[in-house]
């Protein structure tokens, strides 16, 4: 055939004359990918096979490489490997042309699709989160084009990887932060606006502490978390409690017809009361002290007025912690009507001051928002458990044998705070928070911490509600306060384990499905360690484009020194070394997939598919420990809270290797090391086989259990399941049930399909995903609705 002739017809459809010199071009790149040089006779001689299996005059560029696919699998695998991938890329690049005027148009039309819904905190129709959600799309667009290197950007796309909110990664953000109010308050912080001074009472305390989270919700594009909240709370309590004897003092010698020297009186309040509940001889010590002054109370007359503050004040820190939970779920921080991802850790404070923060925290918490009592979203609450602080076995088996009695404070406890354990647990049942964090797990522990540190919250581990653990440091002290995750990439174990299964029974001689299985495991771990390191070297990428940051970027995080270290910058300094103590994450997710893939069953029942992916998770540490020598930064592996990569991975893998049952036959890949979510499993045997992943997963974690009926009924069971959970060595777990309320009647339980009291299907579900809280299904996306349905209850 002429190959003047041949007219080639091109993917828009428009004809154009052959030209063997591009057939020849597109081979010699795929050549040099691979590092093969001087092969010109070759290229010649595959260029002139494809041209020999033109049959007709015309022909379709896809069927052209085809044919070239073909060739260089003949006498070149590796090379047609690599063009393959080129192909499969330049693809890609095209339908994002189209797609990504595909997904503006959804968004326009506010689309029920997985974009729009990407973020159940978000509403995405709204014109703020429309324009959101517009300038998200065609930021990770140019991520994709101009900033990410090409072989991370490849792999993206490709669905091998999936790096972590690409929409932020121009701006050079940080992921989230641990804050050390304590700092903040003593010294006092300024806004755009204005300077703000230490505050004076717990209601500006709780006040101060939501404008922080507000104001610094916008300079990173994830959560924000206080680590002490009951520490830090506490001087706000006690400083309102001195006003009020204050106050109530001027009263009392006022109605006497008694002037008071109040300036002296507030300086004697302040030096002699150092508690809301101080004891016999404090009592004295103030009585003499303020005789000195000629400030004459009797004891009776003093004991009267601290009842009365310690009364006042307690009313007070009630309204102050349901300000708190109102404005953490009203604050709008961010377009499309988000509120701030906020969490609070809090439970080991044993001062008065801090056990009533938390006393009347949990009691807002139960009341819940507005006249029907919803339950909160926001704070996640965590609760941590500490021996001989918060928990004891003495303890928990003295609230056994009564349990009613123990909750109706009749019992004695041993350990200070595990009243508030109890209390705890009773909120959990009621309102899905607190989680609980086990701080005595050997891997949470800190070796200075001492009980009688009064800041001895510096060394206990705090965590981010989603999970994200931020604790041991190569740079400096060894905590979570002013220091947060930087970034982290998610690996698709799923993918490694069917391509691991395919190559394994293509090279197996013997037909023996043990054999097959000893060489896909083999493959499977040895393809882990290699994409463990590609996300290393993406991470540090990506870090050390963070760091060119200037400080004048995040104008409060830094000029604040909430992100420690920033404060010593200058505006137009760069952010540099302050970063090097924040984490990096290597995450994955889909290890119940990937098992299935590999040995037909997941790892819930199946122990040496429980060894595999433990010894997958371990190789993943190998490589953290690594790169931790090699760069001197924090890696640590990561157990992915996925929402919006759920169905990513799956619905790509679908289309790669069509329906494979138990991998890819749904719409989501379960959750990191989680047992599948629809495996039928004991409470106690969920967590024991899930515990010893905590331990590898030291970029965070969680463990949750499913119950069903009405929780609030059976708090005992509550405490049982996080007895379990500490004795498991579990490091954060939550437990999750249904919370049910009707729109129209206010009727609140587990509801099935209408309201048993008035037929209504306008019902509000309350459920957790990934970490925090949504009422509304409706706005998770198509795979987290999947799971959901999919979760069964354990017993």
């Amino acid at each position: 055939m002429n190959l003047t002739e041949i007219c080639i017809i091109k993917r828009d459809g428009k004809r154009e004359n052959f030209s063997p010199s591009k057939i020849t071009n597109a081979i010699s790149k795929a050549f040099n990918a691979t590092g093969i040089a001087h092969q010109e006779e070759l290229i010649d001689e595959i260029t002139q096979r494809v041209i020999n299996h033109f049959e007709n005059p015309t022909i379709g560029v896809e069927e052209i490489q085809d044919l070239v696919e073909t060739e260089l699998m003949k006498v070149q695998p590796e090379v047609a490997k690599k063009y393959i991938i080129y192909r499969q890329w330049r693809n890609t690049e095209r339908d994002r042309k189209t797609q990504i005027k595909h997904i503006m148009d959804g968004i326009v039309a506010i689309d029920k699709n997985d974009v729009n819904l990407s973020n159940a905190n978000m509403s995405s129709h709204t014109p703020a989160g429309q324009m959101m959600t517009f300038a998200s799309e065609i930021t990770k667009d140019y991520t994709y084009k101009y900033l990410l290197p090409k072989q991370y950007a490849e792999a993206h796309q490709l669905g091998d990887i999936h790096i972590h909110d690409l929409d932020y990664y121009p701006t050079k953000t940080t992921t989230c932060i641990q804050y050390d109010l304590d700092d903040l308050f003593e010294r006092g912080f300024h806004t755009k606006n204005g300077s703000i001074r230490t505050p004076q009472s717990i209601q500006s305390y709780a006040t101060l502490a939501t404008i922080i989270f507000q104001t610094n919700q916008n300079e990173q594009h994830g959560g924000q978390a206080i680590p002490a909240f009951d520490f830090f709370m506490a001087k706000g309590v006690l400083k309102s409690f001195q006003k009020v004897v204050v106050s109530s003092i001027s009263f009392y010698f006022d109605m006497k017809g008694m002037e008071v020297d109040e300036a002296k009186l507030q300086a004697l309040v302040k030096q002699h009361v150092a508690s809301i509940a101080p004891s016999e001889d404090e009592k004295k010590i103030l009585l003499a002290a303020f005789a000195d002054q000629q400030i004459n109370l009797t004891a009776d007359e003093l004991e009267h007025i601290l009842k009365k503050a310690y009364s006042q004040v307690r009313k007070d820190t009630h309204q102050a912690m349901e300000g708190f939970i109102h404005n953490l779920n009203t604050m709008h921080s961010r377009g499309g009507n988000q509120v701030v991802f906020s969490s609070i850790n809090y439970g080991t404070d044993t001062s008065a001051e801090g056990r009533m923060v938390i006393e009347e925290l949990l009691k807002a918490t139960i009341e819940g928002l507005g006249t029907r009592g919803e339950v909160p979203v926001f704070p996640i609450q965590i609760f941590k458990i500490k021996d001989g602080v918060s928990y004891s076995e003495a303890d928990y088996k003295r609230a056994m044998e009564d349990f009613d009695a123990a909750m109706e404070g009749k019992v004695e406890f041993e350990t200070p705070n595990f009243d508030l354990f109890l209390k705890a647990c009773r909120t959990t049942a009621k309102a899905l928070f607190p989680n609980f964090m086990f701080l005595d797990t050997p891997f949470n522990q800190h070796e200075k911490w001492d009980a009688s540190d009064p800041k001895r919250y510096r060394y206990e581990l705090a965590t981010m509600g989603c999970r994200t653990r931020v604790f041991e440091n190569l740079n400096g002290e060894k905590t979570s306060l002013g220091r947060g995750n930087l970034s982290f990439t998610t690996m698709n174990l799923p993918r490694l384990a069917i391509e691991a299964r395919i190559k394994a029974e293509s090279m197996s001689d013997c037909q023996s499905q043990d054999a097959i299985e000893r060489l896909a495991k083999e493959i499977f771990i040895s393809s882990v360690h290699d994409m463990a390191v590609f996300i290393a070297e993406q991470l540090y990428t990506r870090y050390q484009y963070q760091r060119t940051a200037l400080a004048r970027q995040f104008p409060f995080m830094m000029s604040n020194n909430v992100w420690k270290g920033g404060g010593n910058l200058n505006p137009n300094d760069e952010v540099g070394d302050v970063l090097n103590q924040g984490t990096l994450g290597i995450g994955f997710i889909g290890g119940h997939n990937a098992m299935v893939a590999l040995y037909g069953q997941g790892h819930g029942h199946c122990q040496k598919a429980w060894d595999t992916l433990y010894e997958a998770v371990e190789e993943m540490n190998h490589v953290a420990d690594e790169f931790k020598q090699k760069y001197h930064l924090n890696y640590s592996v990561l157990a992915t809270p996925a929402e919006g990569l759920s169905g990513r991975f799956t619905r790509m893998d679908r289309r790669k290797y069509g329906v494979i049952p138990g991998v890819t036959d749904r719409d989501y890949y379960v959750n990191s090391f989680h047992v599948d979510v629809k495996e039928p499993i004991t409470i106690v045997e969920k967590i024991k086989c899930e515990a010893p992943f905590h331990a590898l997963t030291r970029g965070g974690h969680i463990t949750y259990v499913e119950l069903d009926g009405e929780a609030q009924k059976n708090v005992k069971a509550i405490a049982k399941i996080v007895k379990v959970m500490h004795d498991e060595g579990i490091g954060y777990g939550s437990i999750n049930h249904p919370v049910d309320t009707c729109h129209n009647c206010g009727y609140k339980g587990v509801i099935y399909d209408k309201c048993p009291i008035c037929n209504s299907e306008n019902i509000l579900r309350m459920r957790r995903i990934t970490g925090y809280l949504t009422g509304d299904l409706n706005s998770w996306n198509s795979a987290k609705r999947a799971e959901e349905r999919d979760r069964v209850k354990h017993c």
